[in-house]
């Protein structure tokens, strides 16, 4: 008698399995491509946060320790040179409007929503942005025995996600 050739293929139970794998596969695939799609923006917004930061960081920082500092950082306020003059008690603005901060301590409780640059010019592509500024005595977190020798100046940037990124940095009274 002729052998019969076996006809090769898929069994009705294996294709449903195969299938089955594949869709769970493609389940997951789908779901960690969504997962990134969502989080994509949150680092540009991240991003865009961080220099809005910086950007009002360096605006602060150009300026003096203390309204009663000289130009220049000389006489610093408190020293014991002739000419020095005790700093100020108190931090926050001197009745002064934004464009006229002279020293770190006027932008304590600056809250800009939108953010806005000294001139008082809105800062364009920021819609939903807001920044808040904080300034305290932090000589003893550096090591001075005197706290009023330094500054803390925290820059805390809402994003429209409602996250809160602080940076932070120190004015030494030098």
């Amino acid at each position: 008698m002729p052998m019969r050739s076996r006809c090769q293929g898929f069994t009705l139970i294996e294709l449903v399995v195969l299938i089955v794998v594949l869709g769970l596969a493609l389940t997951g695939v789908t779901l960690v491509i969504n997962h990134v799609v969502q989080k994509s923006p949150e680092a540009l917004v991240q991003t865009r946060a961080m220099d809005l930061a910086q950007s009002y960081l360096e605006e602060i920082l150009q300026k003096r320790f203390d309204e009663n500092t000289g130009q220049g950082g000389i006489p610093r306020c408190d020293s014991t040179d002739t000419n020095a003059l005790a700093c100020s008690n108190t931090l926050g603005p001197d009745s002064e409007s934004r464009n006229q901060f002279d020293d770190v301590d006027d932008y304590n409780g600056v809250n800009d929503q939108p953010p806005v640059t000294a001139t008082g010019t809105v800062v364009n592509n920021y819609d939903g942005y807001r920044v808040q500024v904080s300034v305290s005595y932090a000589g003893t977190e550096l090591g001075y025995s005197d706290n009023r020798r330094a500054k803390r100046i925290t820059v805390s940037v809402t994003t429209p996600l409602g996250n809160v990124i602080p940076v932070s940095a120190y004015r030494v009274n030098y």
